[in-house]
């Protein structure tokens, strides 16, 4: 018996079913590295990826080299790095050869093996890793006999079963959490279903036939989650010149933990855990240009997962201005939008900061333009949320101003035709404004109130919160379609100093003209105290583009008038910075 390519294909589409059908379970069960329950997602997701850019005709060669291929382009998560990097090293082997032999077919996997723990800085047993070995150790120990490569498969299988049990002693975090480890589950998983292909190769495999859907379920593992040393999951998939992998490796080793490096001819997969994605990405770009971008807040993740304030998220995207430490305590789940440099896209506040994107605008060396989230992702967002709430509330940035709300609706609406509850708000606000009514909103959820209540009273909220913006030039505004061209062409040529807000409808508005950059700073104030005297401030809170001085003297004169405290004073978003410019301040308020 040989191995053909389309055994490669129909093995390797039976282990995926096999896992989706174990995916919530071993969701369930991740505690290494770090307690975020995606481990099944994301080493399906890898796999998803393989599958739907192959067809599956061709030889071994044809078809391992693609595995190989489009495993590093769609890899998902440190499981499904270290799954590409097993692909990478089978295929260096099985590259040269029309079918695989027992023989042949012992050499790729070993040198499968090899690669994935070459593509971990820190390889450690007791992890997908010693399963691998596990089954390709015990594959190799008849390599010369006559005995049927089914055979040997099944015995290898059993190897990795009892290796995957043996997970739970070999490490500290899964014996007290008193789980097996979840990658290894899921490498046997795919074995399985391995297995199952070759109990019947005749079979024929579709996704109509094989389409298993994990098992729903609302039950929380029992086990207590560990918190990671660092924050971010950050991935990033590159194209770099030959003999620059060392260069990359050496760039970010520095920053964070669990990293996996992967590669396929010019294409690099980068996986780290970090606290500064930002400066990650920074150096990276240095170095490679930058095809795509994953970025996962493990703490907010950990915290859906385990710690909930209510069955009910605030979700929110990155234009909106809220402390960090407010959007840990109150839940408050931010989705960023994106900021386009060149040919690479960023995530707005993860992978490049406003004190970066200013620099960068001021070189002129690149073009610089913003967008919304993809509905692809905003619908992995909403897919993660949807496991662990009952109930999702969306706070959109204004739909004059951005696309994002209609991203939102697109992308909420497959789930919501299965079932999920998902609300989505035009808040006709941005920046501070938008930050203010989110951390309302967030507030009520703590307090309990949810539904057509909750919905009702953000609107309202939303309806009385008012953001003035005191801007050193209206060029962005107007290059962006923020202020119409004409009437910002004529205030440009006259070098007035403008007062910005936004419409009723969500839209730019010019508020006020004066003629100084401090009259129009006494404007915002002037404006603010005249609503504070006549109907009553609830909150306010202040953001700025660059230096914080001018901010953090505004809050102050406000404080003394009034006696009260901004809720913040915060930088605002790369994306607003690029609509507003270097030093504006905004100051924002919800009215009583």
């Amino acid at each position: 018996m040989t191995i053909t390519g389309k055994d490669l294909y129909g093995s390797l589409t039976f282990g995926f079913y096999n896992l989706r059908e174990n995916m919530h379970t071993i969701n369930t069960i991740n505690v290494f590295p770090v307690a975020d329950g995606d481990t099944g997602s994301n080493i399906s997701h890898t796999l998803k990826s393989i599958l739907s850019n192959t067809d599956g005709s061709g030889s071994v060669s044809d078809i391992s080299n693609n595995f190989a291929r489009t495993a590093l382009i769609g890899a998902r998560g440190n499981s499904g790095m270290i799954i590409a990097q097993f692909f990478h090293g089978f295929s260096l082997i099985a590259n040269e050869f029309e079918e695989l032999t027992l023989k042949t077919l012992v050499a790729a996997t070993r040198e499968a093996v090899a690669a994935a723990y070459r593509a971990v800085e820190t390889p450690m047993e007791g992890t997908i890793l010693t399963v691998m070995r596990s089954w390709a150790d015990q594959l190799s120990r008849f390599e010369g006999s006559d005995i049927p490569i089914s055979i040997q498969l099944r015995r290898a299988l059993r190897a990795a079963r009892k290796a995957e049990k043996e997970t739970t002693n070999q490490m500290e975090l899964l014996r007290r959490a008193g789980v097996v480890d979840a990658g290894a589950k899921a490498f046997v998983s795919i074995l399985e279903g391995v297995d199952q292909y070759l109990l019947n190769p005749a079979r024929v495999f579709s996704e109509t036939n094989l389409l298993v859907h994990a098992a729903s379920s609302t039950s929380e593992p029992a086990h207590a989650h560990e918190n990671s040393r660092y924050r971010y999951c950050t991935e990033a998939l590159l194209r770099i010149p030959q003999g620059r992998q060392q260069q990359v490796r050496d760039a970010v080793t520095d920053l964070g933990d669990s990293l996996v490096l992967g590669s396929y001819q010019d294409q690099m997969r980068v996986h780290l855990h970090t606290d500064e994605p930002a400066l990650m990405f920074e150096r990276l770009g240095l170095l490679s240009h930058i095809e795509e971008q994953k970025v996962d807040d493990m703490f907010m993740q950990q915290l859906a997962v385990t710690n909930r304030n209510s069955d009910t998220v605030i979700v929110t995207d990155s234009s909106a201005d809220i402390p960090q430490q407010v959007v840990d305590e109150l839940r408050i789940y931010r989705i960023p939008q994106i900021i386009q440099i060149g040919e690479s896209s960023y995530f707005d506040r993860i992978t490049i900061s406003s004190p970066l994107l200013l620099n960068i605008l001021d070189s002129n060396a690149q073009k610089v333009s913003s967008s919304m989230p993809s509905i692809g992702e905003i619908q992995r967002h909403f897919e993660f949320l949807a496991q662990h709430y009952k109930h999702i509330v969306v706070l959109s940035v204004s739909s004059k101003l951005s696309g994002t709300y209609n991203a939102y609706q697109l992308a909420a609406k497959a789930l919501q035709d299965k079932g999920a509850d998902i609300s989505i708000i035009d808040t006709k606000l941005n920046a501070s404004a938008q930050g203010l009514v989110a951390q309302e909103a967030a507030r009520s959820v703590a307090r309990g109130v949810k539904g057509e209540a909750l919905s009702q009273s953000i609107r309202e909220t939303a309806e009385r919160t008012t953001i003035m913006v005191s801007v050193q030039s209206l060029k962005m505004m107007v290059g962006g379609g923020r202020i119409p061209k004409k009437l910002g062409s004529l205030l440009l040529k006259l070098n007035l100093k403008p007062v910005v807000g936004l419409s009723k409808e969500g839209g730019g508005a010019i508020l006020g003209l004066r003629l100084s950059r401090t009259g129009s700073i006494a404007a915002l104030v002037g404006r603010f105290m005249k609503v504070y005297r006549k109907q009553g401030i609830q909150a306010y809170g202040l953001s700025y583009i660059g230096d914080a001085s001018l901010a953090i003297s505004v809050a102050q004169i406000v404080e003394q008038k009034t006696g009260m405290k901004p809720l913040f004073v915060e930088q605002a978003s790369p994306v607003i910075a690029l609509h507003a410019g270097k030093g504006s301040i905004s100051l924002s308020y919800i009215a009583k």
